[in-house]
């Protein structure tokens, strides 16, 4: 089977990019016909309009057919990429375009990094006095809050709840 790959218009025009997609697509207007076109190629023809660095792996692939007219090229950038399940992530003038799920993955990795961090940082302490309630009572509701290292005691003499956990637990909000 031939591929057939046209592009038969890139045409650039100096009109405002703002009007017809709002804030959210500012790029440079474009007009682009393409026939089975190799994502890939179609990623590098953006990125040529846009004067932004793309990088995309093997898991990028698959074929396309457009037909646009005057759409700024972030727009059709988005277009594709939803087209092809595909996301995108910029950096600076770097774009890196990847599969949805891996996109996905990389943000659960990095939250659970981020958590494991936190939770392994250093302990603080809070003392909270207490009026007009005992303090065993709260210390209660306190110890829902805390985080696997935390520790909630009572001081029944000053009526005081003493709280240790990691920087930024809720149980030591105010």
């Amino acid at each position: 089977m031939r591929l057939l790959v046209f592009a038969a218009a890139l045409l650039l025009s100096a009109a405002d990019p703002a009007d017809a997609c709002g804030p959210r697509c500012t790029g440079r207007k474009i007009t682009v016909d393409l026939q089975n076109a190799e994502i890939g190629n179609v990623l590098r023809l953006l990125a040529d309009v846009s004067g932004n660095n793309f990088v995309y792996g093997e898991e990028v692939k698959g074929k396309v057919t457009l037909k646009l007219r005057d759409v700024p090229w972030d727009q059709a950038l988005d277009v594709v990429l939803k087209t092809k399940g595909l996301g995108m992530r910029k950096n600076g003038n770097v774009i890196r375009v990847a599969t949805l799920d891996a996109l996905h993955q990389e943000e659960l990795a990095a939250l659970e990094l981020a958590v494991q961090r936190d939770l392994k940082g250093p302990l603080t302490t809070r003392i909270i006095p207490v009026n007009y309630a005992p303090a065993k009572e709260l210390a209660a509701h306190l110890k829902l809050l805390l985080t696997p290292r935390g520790t909630v005691s009572v001081d029944e003499r000053t009526n005081t709840i003493i709280v240790h956990d990691v920087k930024g637990s809720p149980a030591l909000s105010q």
